[in-house]
């Protein structure tokens, strides 16, 4: 069976933001196994990486970003590759917007995913406002980051509120819904 990159779901804050724990609040769909309950924060390192969403399809759930790994983007790429096998995939992980420590910025992590993996779809949720209160626009003020994502083909661009934690899960979790 060939590999097929269905859907990859970006989720983009600076750092202590709360990506990880919006990505967490998937877990609100129990098609995920947890009977709709958010996995705490202490347990994220003994969470799999790999859920089953059918017979033949699978989500690799990452929940920290390739910034704070002090991965490249190429390490980045060929670790994704190295957990996905043959078959039909869906992508969750969280990035930040500007570029840190080896990984560039969100603009140019997306366009070489897609062109690693070719993804159907791609769905960019900035948390604006994020668990601090900040917004988009304090990101990167110099840039508009939605547009610039925009401009890219595939992409989708959306916006949701992170100041209160496990609200969002089940609005993250409906991208991966192809029933």
């Amino acid at each position: 069976m060939n590999f097929l990159m269905e859907r990859a779901l970006f989720v983009v804050a600076p750092q202590d933001s709360g990506k990880s724990t919006t990505l967490r609040s998937l877990f609100l769909d129990r098609r995920l196994g947890t009977a709709g309950v958010p996995t705490p924060s202490s347990e994220q390192r003994r969470l799999p990486q790999v859920y089953s969403l059918s017979n033949d399809r699978r989500l690799y759930l990452r929940l920290t970003s390739p910034h704070e790994y002090e991965e490249s983007l190429d390490q980045f790429v060929e670790k994704t590759k190295g957990i996905m096998d043959s078959g039909r995939w869906c992508f969750a992980a969280p990035l930040q917007p500007d570029a840190f420590n080896k990984m560039p910025d969100v603009m140019e992590s997306v366009e070489a995913f897609i062109a690693a993996f070719d993804p159907e779809r791609i769905r960019i949720a900035f948390l604006s406002p994020n668990r601090h209160g900040q917004l988009l626009s304090d990101f990167l003020p110099e840039r508009d980051l939605s547009q610039e994502l925009l401009a890219i083909d595939r992409v989708e661009v959306l916006r949701i509120d992170a100041r209160q934690r496990n609200k969002n899960g089940l609005l993250l979790a409906d991208f991966f819904d192809f029933t």
